[in-house]
């Protein structure tokens, strides 16, 4: 798991903001203060297993590096299947989000054109009886 989400704490935090976070979880998640909860002590380990991880500079730079892969991997995939949908002929999700408005604009021009036809056709048989 994210050390960063674990700690409640942005990826840019400082020294000082991450000691202040472990501080903060450490009270609460400590098992002394959960009454010996197990699920309370699985959550302290954690806590101080992402500590021990953002305070110790290599492991905090490794932490960031494999962070900054799951992001541009993430976003390799995302774009992949942007241009994969759209050059296989899959609709995409905002096709689908656009496709009531089209269908509302086509029954819009449909009508217009159909009144208008009418306006044309009662004007030439009205001139027509004059």
């Amino acid at each position: 798991m994210d050390p960063y989400l674990l700690l409640e704490i942005p990826h840019d935090a400082t020294l000082v903001q991450i000691k202040k976070a472990f501080r903060r979880l450490a009270l609460k998640w400590h098992p002394d203060k959960n009454g010996g909860s197990l699920d309370a002590a699985e959550m302290f380990r954690k806590v101080k297993a992402a500590y021990d991880c953002l305070v110790d500079p290599v492991r905090r730079q490794v932490e960031d590096q494999k962070r900054q892969h799951w992001e541009h991997a993430e976003d390799a995939q995302y774009a992949s299947s942007w241009t994969s949908g759209k050059t296989t002929g899959q609709t995409t999700s905002w096709q689908w989000a656009m496709s009531p408005l089209v269908v509302g604009l086509v029954i819009l021009a449909i009508i217009v054109m159909i009144a208008a036809y009418f306006r044309t056709n009662s004007r030439s048989t009205a001139s027509a009886s004059a």
